[in-house]
């Protein structure tokens, strides 16, 4: 099967290098890398050990799940968050002649890079099932809301909003006793890296991709970064430590609608 260009458009953490390690497979990839740091603060001056300690588990899971990925294994260029939409980037990835472009933890991809592929050739992983949970954080905030079905990503065509463009496919996970966010968020990951070689595969079949038109729903949840703080991470524990993902896997729920490939 033959080789396909691809920039991919990410930031800098474990998770997104083993992404982008995983796409150079049978493929010629250009990274363009965001470096990002944490948003999230505080006004309690205890709160930090207990953020910085959440965080660190999130680190440490991915360095045990994704082992030997500590480096981008192909062409990448670094550059300081909020930048992927200068010129220069522009240009590098002109010259690049990609076939097939994808967004995974980027800043918001804007013109006229949005429109540099034919349509459909510019692709957004999102953390989150949409159009239920969009934003950041969409795989804690099921913890906290008691959601579990809604944990998992949604692979979508790109567009100016954010996470609102057309669905090619939903993504789950298979939850299991033992489970937290962190253990979770890996799995997804992982099963959206499986998806997305067959995404692959159809592009390089030259098919088009399928576009669902994301749908209303009336309890969509929409959160930012400044959502997360002290007091929600130990109503996470909490629900964690009263056992959420028992109780769950004892009456697991369903969502109405999911997109499957």
């Amino acid at each position: 099967m033959k080789h396909l260009k691809i920039a991919f458009l990410t930031s800098n953490a474990i998770r997104h290098k083993f992404v982008a390690n995983s796409l150079k497979k049978d493929n010629e990839v250009l990274v363009i890398s965001e470096s990002r740091k944490s948003t999230v603060t505080s006004n309690n001056k205890n709160s930090n050990s207990i953020i910085d300690e959440h965080f660190n588990q999130r680190n440490n899971t991915e360095k045990e799940v994704f082992a030997n990925n500590d480096d981008f294994q192909t062409e990448f260029v670094s550059l300081d968050y909020g930048q992927v939409n200068t010129s220069e980037i522009f240009e590098r990835i002109k010259s690049f002649n990609p076939q097939l472009m994808i967004a995974f933890g980027s800043s918001i991809i804007k013109e006229p890079l949005l429109s540099l592929l034919p349509k459909g050739h510019f692709l957004n992983i999102h953390l989150g099932l949409a159009p239920y949970y969009r934003g950041s954080g969409t795989n804690f905030w099921p913890f906290v809301n008691n959601e579990l079905e809604y944990v998992g990503s949604t692979i979508l065509h790109i567009d100016p909003g954010i996470d609102t463009g057309d669905i090619i496919t939903h993504v789950t996970p298979k939850i299991e006793l033992g489970d937290d966010v962190h253990k979770l968020g890996c799995k997804v990951i992982q099963e959206s890296v499986i998806t997305l070689q067959k995404i692959i595969d159809i592009v390089k079949d030259g098919k088009e991709l399928p576009r669902t038109k994301q749908w209303i729903v009336d309890n969509e949840k929409y959160y930012k970064n400044k959502d997360f703080n002290e007091p929600i991470l130990l109503k996470y524990k909490d629900n964690l430590k009263t056992g959420i993902v028992e109780k769950f896997l004892r009456s697991p729920k369903s969502i109405p609608k999911l997109i499957n490939i």
